[in-house]
């Protein structure tokens, strides 16, 4: 929960954020998404929505609010705090036969331009995720993930399999680079992650090779240069894993980074142009 925000929303009420309570998302279990607002506009909205959809199917249940209903809570959220610019999560708890609605804003992820330039660093550890495809809340894996992250004082924690395959991070998705090729973990090994997608899309259209594969921790430093991908963060080129230090900047890296900048900003401006859903 973002301080800075004065309200949540939970079903159809405004609450004030001093009475939000994470308990409420620990009961049963929850479906979410966090979209990014840029500007006013949460951006790739629709896929977020549709991704939030089948995580939903993928635990036998079915979000019983529709894509405007929650497009317009998202809105009026960000109006009421005078958001134009944020992470915003939103939750449908499962519990008992029952649902709940949980909207709220998240504490900032702003890497600086000083990560951009220069990568940033991050460990391996040994976790996955028991439904990759699925974003369901896991409070535990989250809390000790948290707690590497600020004891080892890096950005992300990259989560490897009982197999010592590397699946994804913690919450963004990982590529390494060797020989102009980009190599990324299976997708049905990861959360399809949003900017994930637009990667795969933005290498296509570049003529950039990009392969899926099993990649070992233990060949890690087999690669020259690697990048995280996420909503928060878009294309964010990494330093370090563990001891293993890479090349940034790197030639593929910016082209892909470049060109996701390109979409998002053409995206925001389409969806200015078009008169809000009602």
């Amino acid at each position: 929960m973002y301080d800075k925000a004065d309200f949540f929303i939970c079903e159809d009420k405004f609450v004030r954020t001093e009475e939000f309570n994470i308990k409420e998302l620990e009961k049963g279990f929850s479906v979410y998404e966090v979209v990014k607002i840029t500007d006013g506009i949460p951006l790739f909205l629709q896929d977020h929505l549709n991704r939030f959809h089948q995580s939903a199917a993928l635990k036998n249940v079915k979000i019983p609010y529709t894509d405007i209903e929650i497009e317009n809570k998202i809105h009026r959220l960000a109006d009421i705090n005078d958001m134009k610019n944020g992470r915003l999560k939103f939750a449908v708890r499962f519990y008992e036969g029952t649902t709940k609605l949980i909207m709220f804003f998240l504490e900032p992820i702003n890497p600086s331009i000083e990560d951009y330039k220069s990568g940033v660093k991050i460990i391996s550890a040994k976790a996955e995720r028991k439904n990759p495809n699925a974003k369901i809340i896991n409070h535990d894996l989250r809390n000790s993930i948290n707690k590497l992250k600020k004891d080892a004082d890096v950005f992300e924690v990259l989560l490897v399999n009982s197999e010592g395959i590397i699946t994804e991070c913690s919450k963004s998705n990982i590529f390494f680079v060797k020989n102009g090729i980009i190599y990324t973990p299976f997708s049905k090994d990861v959360l399809s992650g949003i900017t994930r997608h637009y990667i795969f899309k933005t290498a296509s259209e570049k003529g950039i090779d990009l392969r899926e594969r099993n990649i070992r921790i233990n060949e890690v430093d087999s690669f020259e240069s690697a990048f995280i991908t996420g909503t928060s963060i878009g294309v964010l080129p990494v330093s370090v894993i563990d001891d293993i230090a890479y090349s940034v900047p790197d030639g593929t890296v910016n082209i892909l980074s470049e060109a996701y900048l390109k979409t998002v900003e053409s995206y925001i401006l389409s969806k200015k142009m078009r008169k809000p859903r009602t």
